[in-house]
């Protein structure tokens, strides 16, 4: 941005026509935030410039460090526990969860009273009472679990340890995976940061030509 102001200064000074500034304040604004996007991730491996002076993209540079803020910000923001439970309680693919976890559960209580199924069918009277007492207990299973899920929201985020895990798997990503990852949060919104930048710059030579030559 300096460079490129100094170069604005230059050519004011040997062209000095009122449009000059903030037509040369957006071409700065503007290309100075593209290359400040570019150089995020370009280059992607390390490049020698110099004899001794290499450089790489920020990002890619600082792999491991972008790596643990990335997974912490996923982790809070998007895969924490209570996104996580939502999605499964009213998602698409609800009606599946809940299919799959009466049968488990039916399966778990036949298993649990198998040793006592011979008395309780007995006492109950018949085997149909029998069925319909466990599919009242796995019904009442299903109603209740949505209100005491989160009770086990601390260790269900400890146990499956997605930030640690997020993180290390990233830091190891090669180059080009990585910014694969990274990139396509930037790729959206890369044209209106260009063109924003394009916009402060004019508004900037405006200010800068009424401020230092209104007298003119």
């Amino acid at each position: 941005g300096f460079l490129f102001g100094c170069f604005q200064t230059l050519l004011w000074f040997f062209y000095n026509e009122p449009w000059i500034l903030p037509f040369a304040g957006f071409l700065v604004g503007w290309i100075t935030n593209f290359l400040a996007l570019k150089v995020i991730f370009r280059p992607l491996e390390p490049t020698t410039i110099l004899p001794g002076v290499k450089i790489q993209g920020i990002f890619l540079k600082r792999q491991k460090q972008v790596s643990e803020t990335f997974a912490r910000v996923v982790c809070v923001e998007i895969l924490h526990m209570r996104a996580i439970w939502d999605a499964i309680f009213h998602g698409p693919y609800a009606a599946n969860f809940f299919a799959l976890l009466r049968a488990h559960t039916l399966v778990f209580l036949e298993k649990l009273l198998a040793e006592i199924s011979t008395v309780a069918i007995t006492a109950m009277g018949s085997s149909r009472r029998y069925a319909e007492m466990k599919e009242c207990m796995a019904k009442k299973i299903l109603e209740e679990l949505p209100n005491i899920i989160d009770q086990s929201f601390a260790y269900s985020q400890e146990a499956l340890d997605m930030e640690r895990t997020i993180a290390s798997r990233m830091s190891q990503l090669p180059p080009d995976e990585f910014e694969g990852v990274l990139h396509p949060a930037f790729q959206e919104d890369e044209l209106t940061l260009i063109f924003l930048g394009g916009v402060l710059g004019c508004i900037v030579g405006i200010v800068q030509l009424f401020t230092m030559f209104g007298e003119k």
